[in-house]
């Protein structure tokens, strides 16, 4: 996924376009497709050996990375200049593990074994005193700015990236009752994504705060506003915090270019969060999604 990094271009770019895109550039592309390294194997659980779905796996801080399918198997291409990075592992409910890409090549195997976390967080019981409700994000979907979700050449380069926005609450002790957001078109007949909610840390997400992974999918070309009902994973807010889709898995029926939009607006506030590959660094931009949250407190 891209997304302007020159903000007066960012600008400039949406005076003659209503469409903003979302997606790797071109010459990331080029580089997946002439990469020098390909690294293939199955990623399980370290006591039960049972294959782990949907782990990200990729260079850490880099635009270079994946997640495994839904059988644990992964694959992932890099180039020769990704030789002295750092490989990185994670999932919920996972110890994240690193190590360095000249290490992982020297072992036999590229199998990867994951450490269950003992320490998971406690989860809130849900009770009917919670009686007030708080929305928190933008309610409204322009039709005149746009953005793409996906990887504009090739969606299977969109899985792993994320998307997301800070959700601003003086609330303590809240409960995430559902994440609603918009999506304007859509020629996907089939979406998954990962809900993944974090903590914040130098204005940037941090540790994650469910010990679940979570997960929606759209079916057969929705569009509009899409729900996610989060209350039965009893998670607890206290202040801010951000919330991201990671686009896991897509299927298209359909032999044309793929679309997908989500309705934004300008923002002085750079609120929304976004990462092209499942470990790249987090960068940030002064929109706003057509996406809000609904807590119970």
């Amino acid at each position: 996924m891209k997304i302007y990094k020159n903000y007066l271009l960012f600008l400039i770019l949406i005076c003659v376009s209503p469409c903003l895109i979302f997606s790797q550039n071109n010459s990331s592309v080029n580089e997946k497709e002439n990469a020098g390294v390909q690294l293939k194997g199955l990623i399980t659980d370290r006591v039960n050996r049972l294959p782990l779905a949907y782990a990200s796996i990729g260079i850490f801080n880099k635009p270079v990375g994946t997640v495994s399918d839904s059988a644990g198997n992964y694959t992932l291409q890099m180039s020769g200049e990704n030789m002295a990075d750092t490989l990185q592992i994670s999932l919920v409910g996972y110890e994240t593990m690193k190590m360095s890409i000249k290490e992982f090549l020297s072992e036999p195997e590229k199998n990867i074994s994951l450490v269950r976390k003992n320490n998971l967080m406690q989860e809130v019981v849900v009770t009917n005193n919670k009686t007030n409700t708080e929305i928190i994000g933008r309610e409204k979907s322009s039709k005149f700015l746009r953005l793409a979700l996906h990887n504009t050449n090739a969606p299977e380069l969109t899985i792993g990236s994320e998307l997301g926005m800070k959700i601003k609450t003086n609330r303590n002790n809240a409960v995430l009752k559902n994440l609603n957001w918009n999506i304007a078109a859509n020629n996907f007949n089939r979406i998954k994504f990962r809900i993944n909610l974090y903590s914040i840390k130098n204005d940037m997400p941090d540790t994650l705060l469910s010990s679940k992974a979570i997960f929606g999918q759209i079916d057969n070309f929705k569009t509009g506003w899409i729900q996610f009902d989060l209350a039965p994973y009893n998670i607890k807010i206290n202040g801010d915090f951000i919330i991201t889709l990671q686009w896991i898995e897509s299927t298209m029926d359909k032999k044309e270019k793929p679309v997908t939009l989500i309705p934004v607006s300008l923002s002085f506030a750079k609120n929304c969060y976004f990462r092209i590959a499942s470990q790249d660094k987090w960068s940030k931009k002064g929109i706003k999604l057509s996406y809000y949250v609904t807590l119970a407190y």
